[in-house]
């Protein structure tokens, strides 16, 4: 263990317990990481780790930060709201557990915590620029925004929770597409679930 903490520079410490904490959010999931776990994964003495954390919340505010840093970089190459939900929906999609850390996120922790507020404003810059009309005001441009928003991660929370019809994940972003109006209908099955029509009644068994 000496030899292993004698590896790390204090700069590099920090960085390395998020690369490690990622690796662990997508084996053990959020309840199998703490701040002692990651110590041990790392090799170094847990003591070294609230240099740098000051709680396991604050550990994960720092990989929702590193999330939405990495989802803005992807939503950059977006072309307009179609193609900025279909890139949205993948990345949460293929990052399920750090996606759930990052909208796990407060409020109050946008507004305290800049580290993740200026991860969340590269988000929010180019939500506008693709989600809101080039004429509104801001409160128009805001909810023009939320409601494309809104629609994708309730749309996202259901399928990943599987209280939708099972989809894969691409057809999933095409009905998502098609609810929001911005693309064609996919065929699908009938979902008995929906249907107007009423359900034959069993046949009784013969007396």
């Amino acid at each position: 263990m000496a030899r292993a903490r004698a590896n790390y520079h204090h700069g590099d410490l920090r960085s390395a317990a998020l690369t490690e904490a990622r690796n662990m959010l997508e084996t053990v999931g959020t309840d199998g990481l703490s701040i002692r776990a990651l110590a041990g994964r790392l090799g170094v003495a847990h003591r070294a780790l609230y240099n740098h954390f000051a709680d396991k919340d604050a550990l994960f505010s720092a990989l929702a930060a590193t999330g939405y840093r990495e989802l803005a970089q992807e939503l950059t190459g977006a072309n307009g709201p179609a193609d900025y939900m279909r890139i949205y929906s993948r990345y949460a999609l293929s990052n399920p557990n750090l996606y759930a850390v990052m909208m796990d996120r407060r409020y109050t922790q946008f507004e305290t915590e800049p580290e993740l507020r200026a991860a969340v404003d590269k988000v929010i810059a180019v939500s506008l620029a693709n989600l809101a009309p080039a004429d509104g005001d801001e409160d128009e441009r805001r909810r023009a925004v939320m409601r494309y928003w809104m629609l994708v991660h309730g749309g996202l929370d259901l399928h990943l929770a599987g209280a939708l019809k099972a989809r894969s994940d691409e057809d999933f972003i095409d009905e998502i597409l098609a609810v929001a109006g911005l693309g064609s209908n996919p065929k699908s099955e009938s979902q008995p679930m929906w249907s107007a029509k009423p359900k034959p009644k069993p046949k009784e068994p013969p007396k």
